[in-house]
């Protein structure tokens, strides 16, 4: 990934003052990737449905809860659940090894895999929630889960390639594509989950397009991947249950018999917690884009320089201070995401009000975005500490954080729905605070050690 930071470094020496804006942009767009890319569309659709003359409040609805529901899965079951850590490792190893020829071959395996096994998973799973619908809004469901679980797949790549721009071009043709053909020809659910998958399958195409353009290769398909003896478990098993983790207060939320409430076929929503949730994950993406230039960039060269320094036998003096130098960026890149942060918190609870306002949510719900959006910053800062941990290659105790997390989410949720409605949102915020202090202490412990460690504990 730290070929991105470079590109990103490019962009400030052009020394302008909309330099820094623009780097921002790009860095907030591609570390923002599909989820939240996704998000907005959905919403986009919805209220363009509801302005025109298209549709109805329900097909608005079910939409929106039926795309939401693809996306949970397809990030946290399929690909970045499971597949993602360890395929970027895969990947990265490759790279190192001088062996970029078995990348290519390596993201169809991947990719093959991924749909297979979504296929398997996803059909029987829709013709079970979606008995009394059509044949065509099956299939369209299904297919919009393969193409979303092979955009979360090429993402991976994506984002790492030179061609940033033109990945950036791709979400933005693909999902400007989605919400205008649902203005103009979005009058039913079918037609509108068929459009989503077709923008979608657009995009899909481009970025395998820019990958097989980046990574050549006289070979198509290499199942090294899966079949490798040393498959990072413990990368799978972290990245399965931050996603789990992610999204269990969710799920609880749409199935709690409190407050879940039927939407089409076996689909809950929880009109309470659902808009709230989503506005608050949007109001993250500036700290998004902060922490993914340190990361890419300063961290990235810094490790490098490091590790190099290791591997060549320099001076304990010189090791130290590529050490020291790691420390001080992890604490102004963590510090500077926490202010930003909440400066972009402050505004929005002083302009929350009229937000619900405009977007017809109760007032009632106010102390559930200032909860909910505290909690999108810890989450934020607990994803910057993790992805600190897994540069520096700490698996097993990222995986106990993750699982931690999932865990710590589940409980506190159930407790926070019994506790009324004043207490909802607590659960979530809650055990990211527990997780994200845990964190940081655990790497600061890696980081003071670093040194010991990597000399003695090889």
């Amino acid at each position: 990934m730290a070929g991105i930071g470079f590109e990103l470094k490019k962009i400030l020496k052009e020394d302008r003052l909309f330099s820094l804006v623009k780097m921002y942009s790009y860095s907030g767009l591609l570390s923002a990737g599909p989820w939240v890319i996704s998000i907005i569309a959905i919403l986009f659709v919805g209220f363009i449905n509801i302005a025109s003359s298209h549709g109805s409040g329900s097909v608005t609805a079910s939409f929106q809860i039926v795309i939401t529901y693809a996306i949970a899965l397809a990030s946290s079951l399929v690909i970045t659940g499971f597949i993602q850590l360890p395929f970027t490792r895969y990947t990265a190893d490759l790279i190192f090894a001088g062996r970029e020829d078995e990348v290519l071959p390596s993201y169809m395996a991947t990719l093959l895999v991924s749909w297979a096994v979504s296929f398997v998973l996803g059909l029987p799973l829709a013709i079970l929630i979606f008995h009394d619908q059509s044949l065509l809004f099956v299939v369209s469901v299904v297919a919009t889960f393969l193409v979303l679980c092979g955009v979360w797949i090429s993402n991976i790549l994506a984002v790492s390639l030179k061609y940033y721009k033109g990945v950036l071009l791709a979400y933005g043709v693909a999902y400007g594509s989605i919400v205008a053909a649902s203005y103009f020809i979005g009058d039913s659910l079918e037609i509108l989950i068929v459009i989503f998958f077709l923008g979608n399958a657009l995009l899909l195409i481009i970025l395998m397009t820019l990958i097989v353009k980046s990574y050549k290769s006289s070979y198509l398909i290499n199942f090294g991947f899966f079949l490798d003896k040393n498959f990072y478990w413990s990368l799978a098993l972290a990245g399965l249950f931050y996603n789990l983790g992610a999204w269990a207060d969710k799920f609880i939320f749409w199935y709690h018999p409190l407050t879940g409430t039927p939407v089409i076929g076996a689909l809950n929503s929880c009109v309470v917690y659902d808009m709230p949730i989503f506005i608050a994950y949007l109001s993250i993406i500036p700290g998004m884009a902060i922490f993914f230039y340190r990361l890419e960039s300063d961290f990235a060269n810094e490790n490098d320089l490091f590790f190099n320094a290791v591997r060549e036998g320099s001076t304990l003096e010189l090791i130290e201070r590529y050490r020291d130098g790691m420390i001080d960026i992890i604490r102004h890149s963590i510090r500077e995401i926490m202010v930003v942060q909440g400066i972009i918190n402050i505004m929005l609870f002083l302009g929350a009000s009229k937000l619900f306002a405009l977007l017809h949510i109760p007032q009632l719900y106010l102390g559930l975005f200032y909860i909910l959006t505290i909690g999108a910053q810890l989450q934020l800062g607990f994803m910057s500490v993790l992805a600190y941990l897994y540069y520096l290659d700490r698996r097993i105790v990222a995986m106990w954080l993750s699982i931690a997390f999932f865990v710590l989410n589940v409980i506190f949720t159930m407790i926070s729905i019994y506790m009324g409605p004043a207490m909802f949102g607590y659960g979530y915020t809650i055990s990211l605070l527990l997780v994200f202090v845990a964190s940081l202490i655990v790497l600061r412990r890696e980081m003071k050690g670093l040194v010991y460690e990597t000399f003695m504990l090889q």
